[in-house]
């Protein structure tokens, strides 16, 4: 995404949000590949799996009811490096676990971390994106996500060979990136839009000119201008009037991470255990071969975001989705390879065009700046829930149902997330927070 280089802590903002997500995707995507080894090191049933894999997701979900009201209440830079000091803190602990009580604690710090982070960067994004480039804005943090996890994987197989320590090392390293992060976002400014809701003309200006130092007095004074609306109280988020806004936010997301992460967590487990990679590298191997499919579909639609539209994209990515799995399960039973891969990368390719990029954007995108925060941070929650029950139950259920079962549930819930996006829909894209929030004040 170019930028003009006078825009440079615009693009520090951008880079640090991404960099935000490189980190949950090298987070979630690691264990995938740690928990290979983790399984023999510790001598994990089934249920202590789903719980260790659930410990960061239920962090996550209170760090995102914690970090988002907290954004809302005392500024966007409020959380911008302590919950990365948080995330490292438990990166570390969960490297040198003694064992797994231990382990799952740390793994609970971490999610709490990331939690925090994921309304905290979608707020960013909205906020000190341009209008017309709000949409790359956040397919391009989705990049990042995958990024980190394809790194993730990389790094797992490079590591796969270090024997009992192996799964230490892949949980450590992540303080690396942690650290550069903690370094970046030192510099970057409050949102001028929330300073100007708070009543702090002065502080608006001073931060909206850092952000664009060459803007002329004029254009600072008329963008301010535009910031301004009537105040909203925070409690308005739960009204009748907002219902259908925080259904378009809540449930797609929700589906997304209950079907991504259920299957994204246990992937290359699954592919040992049906046969279909003979070894820890090569399930890791393949694994990586998927994540790239969704990359490509995130980068395929960059520059169509904004022209397509959050909708018809998120109900596309959620077909595709389905289709996927319907094939995966059918390939199942019938021992045909081809299928299985034929119905992965569909649904890889259906999570990058669509809910992998347009879920995020939407749960702040069609709120007021008083709340932003909080409801993106509501979703993140909710989500979050969604998936830490998706973690827990899948290797249940799986035991218990059959993998084909626990596939066919998955594009269910991946069917109702589009039928709720097409029922609620509210399109964002290539409009200013203010003309959004405008017009979703006239309809509720």
């Amino acid at each position: 995404m170019k930028r003009n280089p006078a825009h440079a802590l615009q693009t520090l903002a951008l880079r640090a949000a991404a960099l935000g997500m490189f980190l949950d995707g090298f987070d979630l995507s690691i264990m995938a590949i740690a928990l290979l080894p983790l399984r023999t090191a510790f001598a994990l049933s089934p249920a202590m799996v789903g719980n260790l894999m659930a410990s960061a997701l239920i962090g996550s979900l209170l760090g995102g009811l914690l970090g988002g009201s907290l954004i809302d209440r005392f500024g966007r830079r409020a959380l911008l490096l302590p919950n990365i000091a948080l995330y490292a803190l438990g990166a570390l602990g969960s490297a040198f676990s003694p064992n797994i009580t231990v382990l799952i604690a740390s793994r609970f710090v971490i999610g709490l971390a990331v939690g925090m982070d994921y309304p905290l960067v979608a707020t960013v994004v909205a906020e000190y994106s341009d209008d017309t480039e709000r949409g790359k804005g956040f397919a391009g943090i989705n990049i990042a996500w995958y990024g980190g996890a394809l790194a993730s994987t990389l790094v797992g197989l490079a590591l796969l060979s270090a024997g009992a320590l192996s799964w230490r090392l892949m949980l450590g390293v992540a303080v690396l990136p942690a650290l550069v992060l903690l370094w970046l976002r030192r510099l970057i400014p409050e949102s001028p839009r929330w300073l100007m809701r708070r009543g702090d003309e002065k502080a608006a200006r001073q931060a909206l000119a850092q952000l664009h130092p060459d803007w002329s007095e004029e254009t600072l004074t008329n963008t301010l201008t535009s910031f301004q609306a009537t105040p909203k109280r925070w409690s308005t988020l739960f009204s009748k009037s907002r219902r259908r806004s925080l259904l378009l936010s809540l449930i797609p997301w929700t589906c997304l991470d209950i079907v991504g992460l259920g299957i994204g967590l246990y992937f290359p487990t699954v592919l040992r255990m049906q046969g279909l990679a003979r070894t820890d590298q090569t399930a890791a191997a393949i694994n990586a071969v998927f994540l790239l499919i969704s990359t490509a579909g995130i980068l395929f639609v960059l520059p169509r975001l904004d022209r397509l539209g959050r909708i018809p994209l998120q109900i596309a990515g959620f077909g595709l989705m389905t289709a996927g799995l319907l094939l995966f399960a059918l390939g199942i039973p019938l021992t045909e390879p081809a299928l299985v891969y034929a119905g992965a990368a569909l649904y890889s390719l259906g999570t990058g065009i669509g809910p992998g990029v347009t879920a995020m954007a939407l749960s702040v995108e069609i709120f007021p700046t008083e709340f932003r925060a909080s409801a993106g941070g509501l979703a993140t929650a909710v989500s979050r829930l969604g998936a830490a029950f998706s973690a827990i139950l899948f290797p249940r259920w799986e035991a218990r149902l059959g993998l084909s079962a626990m596939l066919l549930i998955m594009g269910a819930v991946s069917l109702i997330g589009a039928w709720i996006t097409h029922v609620y829909a509210l399109e964002s894209a290539g409009r200013s927070l203010e003309a959004i929030e405008r017009e979703t004040d006239l309809t509720h």
